[in-house]
């Protein structure tokens, strides 16, 4: 498989940059969590009007 061959570097070079992001979106998370509600209200509230 020649396209898995091309794929590979390109997947070992995201690799660290994935484990560099991956403690931010666990930082984000719970204050998506903490937002997600507040967002449901309001875009409930404005569908009531």
């Amino acid at each position: 498989m020649p396209i898995a061959y091309c794929l590979l570097p390109i997947a070992y070079c995201l690799l660290p940059i994935a484990y560099c992001l991956l403690p931010i979106a666990y930082c984000l998370l719970p204050i998506a969590y903490c937002l997600l509600p507040i967002a449901y209200q309001s875009d409930r509230a404005s569908r009531q009007c």
